[in-house]
C-alpha cells in the first residue's frame, strides 16, 4: 500500500475516546472501545461497523498495515503521541492500536448448545468464557439483567477477539428465556449442591447449561427450571472453582460427548 499520513489526534477526540470508558456513555452513544492488535484485527474481519481507529505514533509496521486496511474502507485513522495514546487505554502496557466501533443491534439466531450466565459480575471471567465458548464452537451465550455489560473493555480484551464471533444476548430475563426454550431443550445447572457428578452427565445437542454468579451461584428461581443439576467433582479442598475454569471443564465434557 502507498504511504499514508494519518491525521494527528486532537484533544477533543482524545477526551471523547476516554469518555467511552464509562458504561453510560457507551450505551448513550452506541459505541465501544476495541483495544489491541488482535482485537482490532478481529474487528476488521467482523460485521461490526468501525467509526475510527487510533494508532500510536511509533506503531509497528504490522499495526500500520492493519490501520491502512481500515483506511481503505473509508475509516478515518488518527495518529497519537505516546503519552496521548496511553491515556486512551486501560492496560498498563498498551499495544499500539485501538478502534471505536458501533454496538450491534441486529438479532442473531439462537443456536444450541446455549450457555446461560446468571449474574456474572467479573469482566475478566466473562471475557475468558467468551473465548472458551469460541474454542469449543459454542456460538450462543445468554446473560441475565444484572450481569456485567458485554461491551465493557475488560470483557472485550479478555475474549481476545472471540467477542466478534459469539452471539451474546445480554440483559435477558433468564426465567422467561428458559420457559420459552424449555420444551425443545434439556436444561442443566452447574451447582455445588447437586448430587450428580459431571462425569455422569450426558449432554444432548439441544442442551442449555446454566452457570451462576461467582459468589452467590444460580438464583433459586432459575435453578428450579433446570431438568438436571450437576457438580464438578474434585478433592474439594477449596470452596469453589473459578467460574471461567468451571465453564471450560463443562464445555470439554460436552465436546467429548458430542464427538
Amino acid at each position: 500500500m502507498l504511504a499514508i499520513k494519518f491525521k494527528p489526534l486532537s484533544n477533543n477526540l482524545k477526551k471523547f475516546i476516554i469518555s467511552l470508558k464509562d458504561k453510560k456513555k457507551r450505551k448513550e452513544l452506541g459505541l465501544f472501545i476495541a483495544e489491541g492488535y488482535k482485537i482490532c484485527e478481529e474487528l476488521y474481519q467482523s460485521n461490526y461497523p468501525t467509526e475510527f481507529v487510533v494508532i500510536e505514533g511509533s506503531a509497528k509496521e504490522a499495526t500500520r498495515e492493519l490501520a491502512k486496511k481500515f483506511y481503505s474502507r473509508g475509516v478515518e485513522v488518527y495518529s497519537a503521541r505516546r503519552q496521548q495514546f496511553i491515556q486512551l487505554c486501560e492496560t498498563e502496557t498498551p499495544q499500539d492500536i485501538i478502534a471505536i466501533a458501533k454496538t450491534e443491534h441486529s438479532q442473531h439466531e439462537v443456536e444450541f448448545p446455549i450457555i446461560i450466565l446468571d449474574g456474572i459480575s467479573d469482566p475478566g471471567n466473562f471475557g475468558t468464557i467468551i473465548r472458551t465458548c469460541d474454542w469449543f464452537g459454542i456460538t450462543t451465550i445468554v446473560t441475565s439483567e444484572d450481569s456485567v455489560e458485554k461491551y465493557n473493555p475488560k470483557v472485550i480484551r479478555g475474549s481476545m477477539g472471540s467477542f466478534f464471533r459469539v452471539n451474546i444476548l445480554q440483559k435477558e430475563n433468564i426465567s422467561k428465556f428458559l420457559e420459552r426454550y424449555k420444551r425443545n431443550s434439556k436444561i442443566f445447572a452447574a451447582t455445588l449442591n447437586a448430587e450428580t457428578n459431571l462425569s455422569n452427565i450426558k449432554f444432548p445437542e439441544n442442551s442449555i447449561i446454566i452457570f451462576g454468579n461467582e459468589s452467590r451461584g444460580i438464583s433459586p428461581s432459575i435453578l428450579e427450571l433446570a431438568h438436571e443439576k450437576f457438580k464438578i467433582e474434585g478433592k474439594e479442598r477449596t470452596d469453589s472453582l473459578n467460574l471461567a475454569i468451571s465453564v471450560g471443564i463443562v464445555l470439554y465434557k460436552f465436546f467429548v460427548n458430542a464427538k
